[in-house]
This record gives structure tokens, sequence and C-alpha cells, in this order.
């Protein structure tokens, strides 16, 4: 217990899914928690489990996909808090469709969430972090900050019907790599995880059972994790036990992608 003790945490899309388990499982081991969703009760009902387990946390219900919204995010959590130690950027939307039947709304809205919310929660970030990190390297102080980034199968080996959604965790994969190289002299480390939980943009997934067999046999394990069993990944990159990890892909997904 206590692995992120005092920690300022910025979970995105933290109402529900994995998003909600990582915010529980980071208040567990001590984190203070922006439990960010557009959802308000939604955010609000974690907010209070998390206050049930004696931390802190303050809710945000910003649109993730817009540098305001990020900003929004990272304000809630200077005054909160004072200050920031790690960032989630798990906030997504699914809109599914052949690429001849997707509209261009649909692959935009999709792209803004995922790949420009990541971006601009990340620049938001490494703007407050910077001079800080500055200021801690001529003291001869290491202090590391995290980015845990959320991709996902569908951005490693593609999927059918998910252009957009493909794409934009590609790019996430992307992003991930690029910032890594570019602030690991600062001591930020920029991970990702490539998590297969059941959650509620899963679960239509399986509302076919011949589909669903077929889905399943994909699976090393044969089965989609849960979301508590995907937190502890994200834990563990947003812990000091992490320090020395930057840059990589984790994949927490039963075998899907081996």
């Amino acid at each position: 217990m206590g692995r992120l003790e005092g920690k300022a945490c910025i979970v995105t899309g933290a109402g529900r899914g994995i998003g909600r388990a990582v915010a529980l499982a980071f208040a567990r081991e001590g984190g203070r928690v922006v439990v960010n969703d557009v959802d308000a009760d939604a955010a609000d009902a974690v907010a209070k489990e998390i206050a049930e387990l004696g931390a802190a946390a303050v809710t945000n219900n910003a649109a993730i996909g817009t540098v305001e919204a990020a900003e929004s995010v990272l304000a809630t959590a200077l005054d909160a808090f004072g200050e920031l130690d790690v960032l989630v950027n798990n906030a997504g939307i699914l809109r599914d469709r052949m690429l001849h039947k997707m509209s261009e709304e649909e692959f935009d809205l999709v792209i803004q969430v995922h790949l420009k919310g990541t971006w601009a929660c990340g620049r938001a970030a490494v703007q407050h972090w910077r001079a800080l990190a500055k200021q801690e390297l001529e003291q001869g102080i290491t202090k590391h900050r995290k980015i845990v980034n959320v991709t996902s199968p569908s951005g490693l080996i593609g999927s059918i019907g998910q252009s957009n959604y493909s794409a934009a965790k590609m790019g996430i994969v992307g992003l991930t790599k690029t910032w890594a190289k570019e602030l690991g002299p600062l001591s930020i480390n920029v991970n990702a995880v490539s998590p297969t939980a059941l959650t509620a943009m899963t679960e239509p997934l399986l509302e076919d059972a011949e589909a669903a067999k077929k889905r399943m046999a994909r699976f090393a394990l044969g089965r989609y994790g849960d979301p508590d069993e995907i937190a502890p990944a994200f834990l563990f990159l947003a812990a000091e036990e992490s320090n020395y990890i930057t840059g990589q892909v984790l994949c927490v997904d039963g075998g899907l992608v081996i």
C-alpha cells in the first residue's frame, strides 16, 4: 500500500470501466485523483467511492478533445492539489462503421477524442512540468513524473469496422514513443497500456452468440478481462517501480496480441 502516496493524478474518462478501476486503484495506493468524465453523475459516484476509501478526489466534466478541455482538467488538479504527478489519458468513444459507410463526422469525432485529446492533455501537463523539471535538474534532484496513454489491440493490429478508432490508437502509440524521447531528459516517463476488458464499450460486441464465440477464440485466455484486472498495469506504470521504463506499450489483453 502507499505506492502513490500523496501523488496528484488525473484520470480522464474515469466515470466507468477501465478509467474508474484505475482511479480507484490509484486512490487505494494513496493517490489524490481528478476524476474526469463528461457524465457528471458517473464522475461524482467515483469520487464518492474514492472518498469512502479515505482518499482525496475532485471531479472535472470537460469533454476531452480540445486544448481548452485539457487546460481545464489540469487547472482542476492544480487548484485542488497544487501539483500534478501522473496523467492517464483514458477518455474515449466508439463510432464503428465499415469504411465505405463511415461518415466524416464519425471519423473526425473519434480522432478528436482519442488522438487529439491525448495530445492536448499531454501538452498541457508538459507545459506545466517543464519549468519544474528544469529547476529540479539544476538542483541535482531527479523526480519522475508519469504519462500513461491508452491504446488498443486495434491500434496494434487493426480491426474491421474501426478505421477511425484504429487510426487514433495507432497514433497514440506514435505519441507515446515520440514523447518518451522528447521528455526523457526531464525524467518524464511516457508509456501506454493496450487493454482488452469487458466494459460498456465492448459489451455490445458479444450480443450475438455466434460472433461472441468467434471473438473469444482469438484470446489465448479465452475471455475478456475485467477492468480490475487491467488497473494494476496502470498502477505499475504510475509508481516508482517503473522509473526506468519509458516508450513502451504494455499489452494487458489476455493474449489477444501475441
